[in-house]
């Protein structure tokens, strides 16, 4: 029956890679990392799978130290974007939990079926398939975004994870087999206990800190809204001034206009015409929405967009009343253009492209494209990642935005043109 326990302990290495290729973020593609993890891992799962087969399973505890952990703390090492407390942890955090759950089935083996190995062999095939499932589908979003945005405290976290490892070991292992040691058995009890809950207090503490972040970033992102609308009103308040002296001029001016087509005076005539023209033209000012927040951003990113020597085109019709939040609309249309902006800078100016497009029938619809270089990597979920610094928000607060008001939404990418759909 010690077969049952050597497939077991190849199936706990496994799932160990697995998890940690679900919490782990690479400075590699999604396939190069895939092809390097593999090449490298699996040959050593499969050297520690035949060792377990030489050695007593109270000894592979704490073999395991030193031929899989340290070798792919290597590996991963090479492989990772963030080579920092960030990488420690999350290496740490997977390889404790697994080996939690081998010394608790190992534990409870040895009492409820101790002359075989079926109890060990079942609850790990069930176990670990479950928390790989929890860990994709529940922590996994949760934990790239604390490691995108959260670059301190991970250190003490790495620290507080090696030190569970190394204490785990040494109680199951040191100097004899834990079960060899009873007394020692509720010392291992609340070892067991204490991990999990000093983890989820690190990842609630970390998620604090995130949310705090984005409650910072939200509330640059209203002031810089705020700076907008009071930017436009003046904008606004200079042309009706400026409209108000043409308006006090125009007679005077059409005086002068009926005194040279009296004289036939028609090229000063021309050029007086002309002179109006753009004075007249100084006094138009675009406006983008009958709602002041969107204006306001509108406003200010086209302008941006346009002293980047960028061809900006917009084509708006906005449903009256809008049915979704208007300031928060507002932001969507912030961070769209936003990323448009920065994706067409790399671009040489002749090539920069933004299209703008909101239809209110048949239904509220959004359209922003944009021209870009044609490299672009997305997630699971079909959102555009960044892998630069500081961005990277944008798109999931969109997404976000869109799951609070359940509209469909798509990032899509085809040749060189990177087009945002919106329907509500």
């Amino acid at each position: 029956m010690a077969i049952l326990r050597n497939i077991s302990i190849f199936w706990s290495l496994v799932h160990t890679l697995v998890m940690f290729l679900f919490l782990f973020e690479s400075r590699f593609s999604k396939k190069k990392t895939l092809k390097i993890s593999l090449s490298t891992m699996l040959p050593l799962i499969i050297a520690n799978f035949v060792i377990s087969m030489l050695v007593e399973p109270e000894q592979m505890g704490t073999l395991l130290l030193f031929t899989l952990s340290l070798p792919s703390l290597i590996v991963f090492w090479f492989l990772a974007k963030n080579r920092d407390g960030r990488f420690f942890f999350t290496f740490c955090l997977v390889d404790t939990t697994v080996l939690e759950i081998i010394y608790i089935t190992q534990i409870i083996n040895h009492y409820l079926t101790p002359d075989t190995y079926i109890f060990l062999f079942a609850a790990r095939l069930i176990i670990l398939p479950i928390l790989d499932i929890f860990v994709y589908k529940k922590l996994r979003p949760i934990f790239l975004d604390l490691q995108k945005h959260i670059k301190e405290g991970w250190y003490i976290f790495a620290l507080i994870s090696a030190i569970f490892y190394i204490l785990m070991t040494l109680v199951m292992n040191s100097p004899s087999a834990i079960t060899e040691r009873t007394e020692y058995l509720p010392a291992a009890i609340l070892i067991f206990i204490l991990i999990p809950i000093i983890y989820i207090h690190i990842i609630l503490t970390l998620h604090k800190l995130y949310k705090l972040h984005l409650s910072t970033v939200q509330e640059n992102l209203l002031n810089f809204q705020v700076s907008n609308i009071t930017s436009r009103m003046e904008e606004l308040a200079c042309a009706d001034e400026r409209f108000r002296e043409e308006r006090h001029n125009y007679r005077h001016k059409m005086k002068t206009i009926a005194s040279l087509i009296e004289n036939k005076q028609y090229e000063e005539l021309e050029k007086l015409v002309g002179e109006y023209t753009e004075t007249f033209k100084k006094t138009q000012v675009i406006r983008y929405s009958q709602n002041p927040v969107i204006d306001a951003v509108l406003s200010t990113y086209i302008k941006n967009a346009e002293s980047k020597d960028i061809k900006v085109t917009v084509g708006l019709a906005f449903p009256d009343p809008i049915p979704v939040n208007e300031n928060e609309l507002s932001t969507v249309f912030a961070n769209a253009i936003e990323n448009a902006i920065h994706a067409c800078e790399k671009l040489e100016p002749e090539q920069r492209r933004i299209d703008i497009k909101v239809l209110n029938r048949p239904r509220f619809m959004i359209q922003i494209a944009n021209s870009f270089d044609g490299n672009i990597e997305f997630d699971d979920y079909g959102i555009p990642v960044s892998r630069e610094e500081g961005h990277g928000f944008g798109t999931r607060s969109i997404a976000a935005f869109c799951k609070k008001y359940n509209a469909y939404h798509i990032f899509k990418a085809t040749n060189e043109k990177f087009t945002l759909y919106l329907n509500f």
